[in-house]
């Protein structure tokens, strides 16, 4: 899938169903996460012409096994590029990594003396962090360029698992455990951030029973629920049965606008939040970043372009291990500052 538009002062373009990328510029900075997942090493390992070393966020690890895969990912790595790791704490501590990060990158926007043209491959990063950097990069003109790489997951969702509680402490999902904190992405706050009446432009994943509380408690006036066109969400009869009751009653709120989004369309979707956000008559709409790291890339994407727009996460107790294996379809998303001199060059 092929597709560009144009959001604010960005343009953004993709190309999806890759099996290699081929680079056609250089880049002053590379990132990536580095993360026990079998896919880690996917998108960097599947790219040519990469000329740069890889600056790796790595967050610190729950227990030595997921130590040990982790660098079992960083020796994968090593095989193809030259790599260097950037110590962070948890993932769930956002505030202190945030600062690190800030500091990180602003370091290297001084070093360099110019607005950064900037790799990232986001498979293994946090949406949060994904949001943050596109956020900081571009509010503070700190990037002229932010180029994603995504190497999808091949997720078994359909698994058998323990039925997980509608609601309660417990709080078990597929994905994550414990109950949800919200976090407002800094750098992708609405011009109200108290507002009387708010829209919800919610990005659905894997674990909708525990998404279900976590959007009532906004209240929201209109609810826009994105769900992925590839997902078990289409066939509900496949869910576990709490799964299946929290959709249909999502799904069944008189004020529920549904979209059925590709997995990895990121132009498309930013396109659909704009509209969202233009046609709301709420002093704020809240894009909620749930699903997949692409659909969070767009809300990113819609939130620079629209001031009545912020973006949030969830921030759970703890992530699961889960050991996700590459499909070998990767994905390639450019997106530029189309006003940054820099961009011509």
């Amino acid at each position: 899938m092929n597709n560009a538009i144009a959001a604010g002062v960005l343009s953004v373009a993709q190309t999806t169903n890759l099996t290699n990328v081929t680079l056609k510029r250089k880049y002053d900075l590379v990132l990536g996460g580095l993360s026990w997942e079998q896919r880690c090493a996917s998108s960097f390992r599947a790219t040519s012409n990469l000329d740069a070393n890889i600056k790796l966020l790595k967050f610190a690890s729950r227990d030595s096994a997921t130590e040990q895969k982790k660098l079992q990912s960083l020796k994968a790595l090593k095989e193809h590029s030259k790599c260097e790791v950037v110590d962070l704490n948890a993932s769930i501590a956002f505030p202190e990594n945030a600062e690190k990060i800030e500091r990180f990158i602003e370091d290297q926007y001084v070093s360099a003396g110019h607005s950064l043209s900037v790799l990232v491959d986001i498979t293994c990063i946090p949406k949060s962090y994904i949001l943050f950097l596109l956020g900081l990069g571009f509010a503070r003109n700190f990037f002229t360029r932010l180029d994603c790489l995504y190497a999808e997951g091949a997720y078994s969702l359909d698994s058998a698992q323990d039925e997980q509680p509608r609601y309660g402490a417990a709080g078990r999902g597929i994905i994550s455990d414990g109950d949800w904190d919200s976090l407002q992405v800094p750098y992708l706050e609405a011009a109200i951030t108290i507002p009387t009446k708010r829209d919800l432009l919610v990005t659905m994943g894997g674990e909708v029973g525990l998404s279900l509380p976590f959007i009532e408690k906004y209240e929201p006036y209109n609810l826009g629920l994105v769900l992925i066109s590839e997902s078990l969400v289409q066939t509900p009869e496949k869910l576990i049965p709490s799964e299946r009751s929290a959709l249909t009653e999502l799904l069944s709120e008189p004020n529920v606008t549904r979209m059925d989004v590709s997995l990895c369309d990121v132009a498309g979707l930013a396109t659909k939040a704009i509209r969202f956000c233009k046609a709301s008559n709420a002093e704020t709409v809240s894009g909620v970043a749930i699903g997949s790291k692409p659909h969070a890339l767009a809300l990113g994407i819609a939130a620079l372009s629209e001031d009545n727009m912020d973006v949030i996460c969830r921030v759970p107790k703890a992530y699961k291990p889960l050991d996700v294996a590459p499909t070998g379809q990767i994905s390639f998303f450019e997106i530029e500052d189309r006003f940054e001199p820099g961009a011509y060059f």
